[in-house]
């Protein structure tokens, strides 16, 4: 291929108001990789109370580009989700580079969304029961899911089409939405990342447009679609060729659940009692 036939559309610009950065033509990863390092290095120097640090959440139809991949395994939270890929050794030795890559990510802690915290991973395909007794079970979700159909044949299906990238920070607190006593985790959205650009290494030889936003409406969206995207996500190579979350909300055993808090009111009230007593 001619580089300078490429190279003569790379053209780079602003936004009004001069900080958010717009690329077009060849190699736009290259600003997702910088917006990346950027965002990390603006919220080390700030040190804000209370934060737990950067968060990363994206969705592409694949990712393969080295640099992505690193930036990706390297963050301290972040869960990517990509189109589900078809059966066959091609595509195998691919997903097995990929998951090489990112295999020892810290992955995305669900606790801190309010949608995802419920949500607990099935069992042998059952949906878990949970009691009293329970453990209280934390899900981390790896850095790299996927989502969708596997195309069979000739037959479409619908694909994870987007390119986007959701940078933000999470943060902790001691007391929930009523002011009580509590151990508070969450995620606030600050940098969006659009494109057309796959997260391939092959995209940065095409004709692409990347840019990086930050309205809040935009930001609340995209941080909407991407946890509902997580939430019917799978593990990276699933052996369901259809939509299968692996994800459930766990159905309660209310019974047992009752006789522990009528258990518990009848102890408190003993204890009230010989308290008077007293």
């Amino acid at each position: 291929m001619d580089p300078s036939f490429s190279k003569q559309f790379d053209v780079q610009a602003v936004l009004e108001d001069g900080k958010r950065p717009v690329q077009f033509g060849t190699n736009v990863l290259a600003g997702l990789i910088g917006g990346i390092d950027k965002f990390r290095r603006d919220l080390e120097q700030q040190r804000r109370s209370r934060s737990l640090g950067p968060a990363m959440l994206g969705a592409f139809l694949w990712v393969d580009d080295a640099e992505l991949l690193q930036r990706i395994a390297e963050f301290p939270a972040a869960c990517v989700v990509v189109s589900k890929q078809p059966r066959g050794k091609y595509h195998a030795e691919r997903l097995r580079k990929v998951a090489e890559a990112v295999k020892d990510a810290a992955g995305l802690p669900t606790w801190a969304f309010s949608e995802l915290e419920e949500l607990c991973f099935h069992q042998d395909g059952k949906t878990p029961v949970l009691g009293p007794g329970s453990p209280q079970e934390r899900v981390r979700l790896p850095a790299l899911r996927t989502l969708g159909y596997r195309k069979a044949g000739n037959h479409l299906v619908p694909i994870l089409h987007t390119k986007m990238l959701l940078l933000g920070e999470l943060w902790w607190h001691d007391e929930d939405a009523l002011g009580g006593v509590a151990d508070v985790t969450g995620f606030t959205p600050h940098r969006l990342w659009l494109g057309s650009a796959n997260g391939t290494g092959s995209s940065r030889r095409s004709l692409e447009f990347g840019l990086w936003l930050d309205d809040s409406g935009l930001l609340k969206a995209a941080r909407r679609f991407l946890i509902e995207v997580m939430a019917q996500s799978e593990n990276l190579d699933p052996d369901s060729n259809d939509l299968t979350p692996d994800l459930v909300v766990p159905d309660y055993d209310d019974e047992a659940m009752w006789e522990a808090m009528a258990a518990l009111a009848d102890h408190d009230a003993d204890e009230h009692d010989c308290g008077d007593g007293a």
